[in-house]
């Protein structure tokens, strides 16, 4: 984990002395070249029948074990693969029936389902990551996987919260974000509205997140939603934001203290809905 991971850490832990919001809030919302993560925050997959899971124990040597239960939508089905290795469990969907470019798409899924590996220090064997996956959409155009859960390094004082995402366009075999749904710059003014919605929030955690919100500006929401998604380049660093798209509604989600969850998922409805 470099440097710049151990002091954001640090500065996140202390959040929760009212005289010092600022200076958490924007350094808790810098986009780190590596990051440690967890979940709070869900999303029902749409399903016909919920896919059932096999368990085993984690192996060295990374392996794939794949759920029985098919899940269909619209003649394209699919199944939950994990990939295990020391400390590390990670789900991701595996699709059938999805045209000629079947392996290309799965492989495009998997690799991103994956890709956190790359912006986290793995290397040691030390840290621990746990990501389930869910898909709350799967249409012949495109599927949309959900990614949740929390990861941890040796000697961290706490596992941080994961959210990340993945829309793949089914006949481009490419990556689709938040820049395909929406406008950056719109979505930056909403976040800064009185009429903004997050999911799943209330109550004193809200009223933290509205609190820290005050710190931002347009511009800052801006930068993040523009590069936001995948793809994902290593070399560069991991998205601070991550959306996708549910029955016309466009969920995306914005960095938060560790204190206030990590990360926040922000609801918006087109007027064209």
């Amino acid at each position: 984990m470099t440097n710049r991971n151990i002091i954001i850490g640090a500065a996140l832990s202390c959040v929760v002395i009212i005289g010092a919001v600022v200076a958490v809030a924007c350094s808790s919302m810098e986009t780190p070249d590596k990051i440690d993560l967890t979940s709070t925050h869900t999303t029902a997959a749409e399903t016909t029948q919920a896919p059932t899971e096999e368990t085993s124990e984690a192996q060295t040597e990374p392996t794939e074990e794949t759920a029985i239960t098919l899940v269909t939508g619209e003649s394209i089905a699919y199944k939950l693969a994990t990939y295990t290795s020391d400390g590390i469990t990670i789900q991701y969907p595996v699709l059938s029936n999805a045209g000629s470019q079947e392996a290309q798409i799965n492989q495009l899924l998997k690799d991103n389902a994956l890709s956190i590996l790359k912006a986290y220090d793995t290397e040691d064997g030390a840290t621990s990551i746990e990501i389930k996956c869910q898909v709350p959409s799967i249409t012949k155009k495109r599927a949309t996987a959900v990614y949740t859960g929390t990861a941890s390094a040796a000697g961290a004082a706490h596992p941080v919260n994961v959210f990340y995402t993945n829309t793949v366009d089914l006949a481009a075999c490419k990556d689709l974000g938040l820049k395909d749904f929406t406008d950056p710059y719109t979505m930056a003014g909403y976040v800064l509205s009185d009429d903004v919605q997050f999911d799943g929030i209330s109550g004193s955690q809200l009223s933290a997140i509205l609190e820290e919100r005050k710190q931002m500006d347009i511009e800052y929401y801006t930068q993040i939603f523009k590069e936001a998604d995948f793809p994902f380049d290593p070399s560069e660093t991991w998205p601070s934001s991550f959306c996708y798209e549910k029955q016309g509604e466009i969920y995306f989600s914005i960095p938060v203290s560790h204190a206030s969850g990590d990360y926040a998922i922000v609801k918006f409805i087109p007027e064209t809905k």
